[in-house]
């Protein structure tokens, strides 16, 4: 069985520290917490929301453009499988 090592690592985000265990490196982890917390400070702006919102808000921002990239890959994917289709006729 392989064992995959674990980490911890500390994120800033927000203005709060936050200690997580992953397998991900520190690197990417980092990556992925500054671009949370660009998109949580734009909408704090943008909406000024109660700080307790602003999570919920950029979730909620975050699965609807997730959500709209998976629909585009998805029909990029069914036009390549059209093409192969079109291409073996």
């Amino acid at each position: 069985m392989s064992s995959v090592a674990k980490r911890k690592v500390t994120l800033r985000i927000m203005g709060h520290d936050y200690t997580l265990v992953t397998d991900q490196t520190e690197e990417k982890v980092q990556r992925i917490a500054r671009y949370v917390d660009r998109q949580m400070r734009e909408l704090a702006i943008m909406t000024r929301a109660a700080e307790g919102m602003i999570p919920i808000l950029t979730c909620m921002t975050l699965t609807e453009q997730l959500m709209e990239l998976q629909g585009e890959n998805n029909m990029l994917r069914r036009a390549v499988e059209q093409q192969k289709v079109l291409q073996d006729t």
